[in-house]
Parts: structure tokens; C-alpha cells; sequence
């Protein structure tokens, strides 16, 4: 999250700027076609939970980029400017509640998938039956619940500052490590599927292996997914919150540009999970691959018809 604010100077300030701004737009063009990849792509080839999970994580995404960054470029800007007082004070903190509600909506979005994904492998045949798509919605909206009200925590910012530091910090740690213990355990259930299944083909128990073996592949893709979204997570979020905790001990100018730098980096994580989608999910691609064709088809169609009026 931004720190207290310290004057910014051109060389510091412009490439903050063009990097939220880039990072921003590709992330609102990027997640509004994945949200509508996501609307169109069928009931059997993506399952309604997963559906409903993506949408969730994609909308977080999208919030970054529509409202997080340009907020925190305003910030920015006011920090450049050397704004004093009352106006800096009430920027910053609208830029901390706003920032901490989608960026804690994302990760537990994140969270809320990989618990998914490891209750679709371990409870198998049983998974449709006990996680159903309105206990899905509960727990998303709850996530959000929860986001809000720990977003509201900053307005109390100027009595509280090391202590919602710490939280947050150690709030993101502990769902970073929830998550890597996850998905451990998915690793760990996959293998063990595959021992069931070795041992299914030597005794020649056909049907029950079959069940299995597609039980499996039809789970590779969207944990293999929710892993690569986990990976990039943390390669976000690591560099921020190392730079928070040397920030409540060491105050020195370098590490407060520094500490700019990686909150971009963390505001980055909402570009990514397209590209995720995209590559590991065929179903996706493919509806992706079929927007854009008709998008473009249609524009040339348009353009062509239009020469010929002329």
C-alpha cells in the first residue's frame, strides 16, 4: 500500500505513471474479453463452480485496472505535485481503502479457487454433491464482506499506520502460504490417483480406472490453471511486502521509490490471470480466439462495404 506521502521528482514520478497507466489499460481490455470468454464459453466444457470462480477473480482484475490504478496515479500525482495537508492526507487514504478491498478480493478470490480445485480432487465423485454453486456464491460474497471491512480499517490510518501495516502484510502472508499448502496436497492426491490407477490396471478392474483416469484429465487443466495463477501471485506480492516490513524499521528515500515500484508490480498480478486463462484452459482460448475473429471479420466486412458505397 502507499506510504505517507514524499515528493516525487519527474524521473520518478513519469515512469510510475506510463506503467500503471499501460498496466491499467491492458488489464481492463484484457479481463473484459476473458469476463465475456468466460459468459459464452458452455456449461459442459467449463463447469458451473469453475465459471463462477474465474468470473469472480476476472471482475477483481478488471476493478484493479478500472479503479485501483487510476486512483493510485492521482495519488501519484499529488505526491509529485506536493500537495500538503488535508488534500494529500484524503487522497492517500482513498487510495489505500480502494487499493485494499480489490487487491484482498483478488487473493482471496485465489484462495477461494485453489480450495475448490483441491475439493475437486480429493472428494472426487463426491464434489458435486457437497460444493454446489450457491455455497460457491456464499463464500465469494463473503470474501468480498471481509475485503471491505478490512479496506475500512485505513480510514483509521493516521492513529493505526504500523499496526494495519503489519496486519495486511501478514493477512496476504498467510494466505500465500494457505494457498502453497494447497495446492501440496492437490500434488499429493493427483499422485496418489495414479498409484490407484496403476494398481486398478494390474488387477483389471476396468470401469472403476476409466472413472479415474477422467476424473483426472478432466481436473489437469484448471488445477494445473489455479497453480500458474498462485506462481504469478506470489511473484507480485512477495516484492511488496518485504518492502512494507523494511519500511516500518528503515524510512531512507530510495526504499519509499522503491516501495512504489513493487506496488505497481502487485497492481500488475491483475494483467496476468488472462494470459493464464488463455494459455491453460483450451476451452477458453478457443472462445477468445472466436470473439477476436468476429470482432476483426466483422470491422473488415464493415470497412469493405463501406468502400463500396463510396
Amino acid at each position: 500500500m502507499p506510504n505517507n506521502g514524499e515528493e516525487l521528482t519527474d524521473h520518478e514520478y513519469i515512469p510510475l505513471c506510463v506503467l500503471n497507466t499501460f498496466f491499467a489499460l491492458t488489464a481492463i481490455v484484457l479481463n473484459s474479453v476473458t469476463i465475456h470468454a468466460i459468459r459464452k464459453t458452455s456449461s459442459a466444457s467449463l463447469p458451473k463452480n469453475l465459471r463462477v470462480l474465474l468470473l469472480n477473480l476476472a471482475f477483481s482484475d478488471l476493478s484493479v485496472g478500472l479503479v485501483v490504478q487510476p486512483f493510485y496515479i492521482i495519488y501519484l500525482t499529488f505526491s509529485f505535485e506536493s500537495q500538503e495537508g488535508d488534500n494529500l492526507q484524503k487522497m492517500e487514504t482513498l487510495s489505500l481503502v480502494i487499493g485494499t478491498e480489490f487487491l484482498c478480493a483478488s487473493i482471496l478470490g485465489v484462495l477461494a479457487l485453489s480450495v475448490d480445485r483441491f475439493l475437486a480432487v480429493y472428494l472426487h465423485l463426491r464434489y458435486q454433491e457437497i460444493v454446489t454453486p450457491k455455497r460457491v456464491v456464499s463464500i465469494l460474497i463473503l470474501s468480498w464482506v471481509i475485503s471491505t471491512i478490512i479496506s475500512l480499517f485505513w480510514i483509521t490510518q493516521e492513529y493505526y499506520y504500523y499496526f494495519l501495516s503489519i496486519f495486511l502484510t501478514v493477512f496476504f502472508g498467510t494466505c500465500l502460504t494457505t494457498i502453497a499448502l494447497l495446492h501440496c496436497k492437490i500434488y499429493s492426491v493427483v499422485r496418489r490417483h495414479r498409484f490407484q490407477i496403476a494398481a486398478q490396471q494390474v488387477q483389471g478392474s476396468g470401469q472403476t480406472e476409466d472413472e479415474t483416469r477422467a476424473t483426472i484429465e478432466r481436473q489437469k487443466s484448471s488445477v494445473s490453471s489455479a497453480f500458474y495463477i498462485y506462481r504469478f501471485l506470489l511473484a507480485c506480492y512477495l516484492p511488496n511486502m518485504f518492502t512494507e516490513f523494511a519500511l516500518l524499521k528503515i524510512k531512507e528515500r530510495i526504499l519509499m521509490i522503491f516501495h512504489k515500484y513493487t506496488m505497481t508490480l502487485l497492481l500488475v498480478n491483475s494483467c496476468l490471470n488472462p494470459l493464464i486463462y488463455c494459455w491453460k484452459l483450451r476451452h477458453i482460448r478457443r472462445t477468445i480466439r472466436m470473439i477476436l475473429r468476429n470482432i476483426f471479420v466483422r470491422g473488415t466486412v464493415v470497412q469493405a462495404a463501406g468502400e463500396v458505397e463510396s
